[in-house]
């Protein structure tokens, strides 16, 4: 189990948008959660301390490196780290890749999203099964 210098460990919200992005962060760091914050795959993958995330928010659609493909990059270099897709694709379809990965329906969240206390559940569900 990883944490930050001070034992946190955190949840990573990759969204390109930044109302959603930083409303979703402002409403976790009120619940306690600790996050950190990009607008892209390639910014997150770049980032330092991403040893302390434990969860990972991931949109879809993103500029440049898609929310899959960092969804695959990022498995692939953290293996530990639980997701949860924030999509606004309502024909989005989980692929084999992502089956593979852990990821079922449950982890799946369809914007908008009007009741933000799905993502402190959803997250606090997958901290748990991180261990933390």
């Amino acid at each position: 189990m990883t944490a930050d210098a001070r034992g946190e460990r955190r949840v990573l919200l990759l969204d390109d948008e930044p109302t959603i992005r930083e409303s979703l962060g402002e409403y976790l760091e009120d619940c306690g959660i600790s996050t950190v914050q990009a607008e892209s795959g390639e910014e997150a993958l770049a980032m330092d301390g991403l040893d302390a995330v434990a969860v990972a928010v991931v949109d879809i659609r993103l500029g440049g490196m898609d929310g899959l493909a960092f969804i695959k990059a990022f498995h692939a270099r953290r293996p530990g780290v639980r997701f949860l897709i924030h999509t606004g694709s309502t024909d989005f379809q989980l692929d084999p890749e992502l089956r593979a990965i852990g990821l079922t329906e449950r982890e799946v969240i369809f914007k908008p999203v009007l009741d933000m206390s799905v993502f402190e559940r959803a997250i606090r569900r997958k901290l748990a099964e991180a261990g933390s």
